[in-house]
């Protein structure tokens, strides 16, 4: 019996050897080596971003004016619609018309001037309690933290389909910036804007404040054309303020559209380029 007990025990130490052996010539079985595997792949991957066309680039619709929004994933559906459809109200309204402050100042420090500019837009009105008669959800995204959508006025959207927008997912290049960043469109009779961002606590945040930057830039052109077409003594208040280091535009722009969006990982920034129809 003794001796049974040994041979058996041999047995058994042969059958774990040879099945060790196998696992390890076996490269199919290597749960070490293919763990590594997809990490070149996913680095390859990171180079490029998922985003909607729509988002890319805002759809053109003759008398419809989209304009996005942007909010939080709530467990409350209703919640998260409502503050949607907040987001894209503003929005609307700071496309219709809007004043912009550029408070552009500067000082000297260790024999360098450094400058930094402070953009104030004008508070919009909006009615909360019609906000669900009034606006309408074209489209939705979602991020890994928020909602991305496009929204337009019901009054302009009666007999369009949402159906008709495509939810086409568009692969967009991030290790640079968007062309038109660098080279913004030159079009007869309008004017663009470009506004940059670094990274905020969220996208959704970052591209609100590139737009914002986007309508400031409109605002700047804008204040130089009419200074250049004004008087000699408003030239030579903006000059005294330029050289004592601070200008303060103010200027009412309507009809600003946000047209595009982009973003760049290298730099970790975010893009979005406005239009206004110049009068």
């Amino acid at each position: 019996m003794k001796k049974f007990q040994i041979l058996f025990i041999y047995v058994l130490l042969f059958l774990l050897n040879f099945f060790i052996s196998c696992k390890l010539d076996n490269p199919n079985t290597n749960k070490l080596s293919s763990h590594f595997v997809p990490i070149k792949n996913y680095h390859k991957q990171n180079e490029f971003l998922e985003l909607p066309k729509w988002f890319v680039e805002k759809p053109e619709i003759s008398d419809v004016n989209f304009c996005y929004a942007y909010g939080a994933i709530y467990y409350d559906k209703k919640n998260e619609k409502q503050n949607l459809l907040v987001s894209a109200a503003v929005n609307i309204e700071k496309s219709k018309k809007i004043e912009i402050t550029v408070i552009q100042s500067a000082h000297h420090q260790t024999g360098k001037l450094l400058a930094k500019t402070k953009i104030k837009e004008s508070d919009v009105e909006i009615d909360e309690s019609r906000i669900e008669q009034d606006y309408t959800i074209v489209k939705q995204f979602k991020l890994k933290k928020g909602i991305l959508a496009l929204v337009a006025e019901n009054s302009q959207f009666v007999n369009i389909r949402s159906e008709l927008f495509s939810s086409k997912i568009v692969i967009i290049d991030i290790q640079n910036p968007p062309e038109w960043v660098h080279t913004p469109p030159d079009e007869k009779g309008y004017i663009f804007g470009v506004g940059i961002a670094q990274d905020h606590s969220s996208p959704q945040n970052a591209w609100l404040e590139a737009e914002k930057n986007a309508r400031a830039d409109i605002a700047k052109q804008v204040n130089m054309k009419i200074l250049n077409q004004g008087s000699d003594s408003q030239k030579q208040m903006w000059e005294w303020m330029k050289y004592n280091h601070q200008a303060i535009s103010s200027v009412l722009l309507e009809n600003v559209f946000i047209i595009k969006h982009g973003y760049c990982k290298t730099d970790r920034t975010y893009y979005a380029l406005a239009r206004m129809k110049e009068k």
